[in-house]
């Protein structure tokens, strides 16, 4: 286990961040994000299909991988410091928090399900590294088979669509707190149908993996670690990149282009290609945070993650008040490519402010709040890396 809290991990967790913002921000401010269609009457097209392409090929799926990477990675030092009885209040005190945000706040909420499939590493805490990496394997091809049996079932028995009586869009650019609310929930229930198929299963996979990663590292040291990571990223290279590419490029193809010839095929590449692209963002990550070269860089964005709990949720927040109803109303008023610059300065505004909040405290907000709940009675005199 490591002895003292490394700072190239609180730089790929913050750098998580900042993806998991790239995809969640068109779901606020357009309406069904770049899953719906509604991005494609922005001008000029062309530029909100790269936009599209750009986020589904290099953004969706790969770094919510990493923080459930990362959450695996964290499990094996707090069972080891903390012991079993933490780690499950953890977990009750994350599900609290995502009820809490799929309720009020975002309906593609992951703390919940994280507080479930979290429960999956108390059964195999105690498996070795290879058996961690094949129950991983396992998890990630049920995911790929689960997202193709996903479009098989949708083909066959496909749910009739139910125009509602006010249009979601309106409701989510002028509705009150309550409407945005109802139909958040709405969303939440349908969500969940697909999630189950495929992205749950990938979650597992990567917190199982994460798992597998710190036994690696609690064995054999953090450089042995980052040069393994190395070697599988450098096989995984072609196939990681020209397949996430290759599928977001299908995955983006505008209405007029009859994408649904394509719709088997891209659910398949997205759990497929997702995981190879994941790795290599966490291999080369480690390698350039831990770098002379970029330690202002590091020092720049670690304090974010340090605070990952109040920023995810922050976000949420932040843009809920920006584009819904209830706040500045400013739904469906920017394109899809747009999203990308303000995520940009969104996220450069959530690094100045840790890096304001932790010259006075030693916590983030709802990390302190987690603390309290939680109780941790540390029982060895280590310092985890990513509690």
């Amino acid at each position: 286990m490591l002895q003292q809290r490394e700072s190239s991990i609180d730089a790929l967790r913050a750098f998580a961040l900042f993806g998991i913002l790239v995809v969640n921000l068109p779901f606020f401010a357009i309406t069904f994000g770049f899953a719906g269609g509604a991005w494609q009457d922005g001008d000029p097209l062309w530029l909100n299909v790269l936009a599209a392409s750009v986020i589904q090929g290099l953004f969706e799926s790969k770094f919510i991988l990493i923080f459930s990477a990362l959450f695996g990675f964290a499990a094996l030092q707090q069972f080891k410091r903390y012991g079993v009885g933490f780690y499950v209040r953890r977990l009750c005190v994350l599900a609290m928090f995502g009820v809490v945000n799929l309720v009020f706040l975002f309906e593609a909420d992951i703390l919940l399900p994280y507080a479930v499939i979290g429960l999956l590493l108390l059964i195999v805490r105690h498996m070795p590294v290879r058996g961690l990496l094949v129950c991983g394997v396992a998890l990630w091809a049920m995911a790929v088979l689960g997202n193709a049996l996903f479009g098989v079932n949708l083909t066959v028995n496909p749910s009739p669509y139910v125009a509602p009586e006010i249009p979601v869009s309106v409701v989510l650019a002028t509705g009150s707190f309550a409407d945005v609310m109802a139909v958040r929930l709405e969303s939440w229930a349908g969500f969940q149908l697909y999630c189950l198929w495929s992205n749950y299963l990938l979650v597992a996979a990567a917190m199982v993996s994460g798992l597998a990663a710190a036994r690696f590292c609690d064995e054999n040291g953090f450089d042995a670690l980052v040069g393994k990571l190395r070697t599988i990223a450098a096989f995984a290279a072609f196939p990681g990149i020209a397949g996430s590419l290759f599928y977001g490029a299908l995955a983006s193809l505008p209405a007029a282009f009859e994408p649904e010839r394509f719709f088997m095929m891209t659910l398949v590449m997205r759990p497929l290609f997702a995981v190879p692209l994941s790795i290599i963002l966490v291999a080369y990550g480690l390698v350039a945070f831990r770098a002379t070269a970029c330690r202002g860089l590091v020092a720049f964005i670690a304090p974010a993650g340090r605070m990952s709990l109040t920023i995810y949720l922050g976000m949420s927040l932040a843009m809920g008040l920006v584009f819904l109803g209830y706040g500045a109303g400013m739904h469906n008023q920017v394109r899809l490519a747009d999203c990308l610059w303000i995520s940009v300065v969104m996220y450069l505004g959530w690094i100045v402010f840790a890096k304001f909040w932790f010259r006075f405290a030693s916590r983030g907000p709802l990390e302190l709040i987690l603390a309290v709940l939680t109780r941790p009675n540390s029982r060895q005199g280590v310092v985890s890396v990513g509690s």
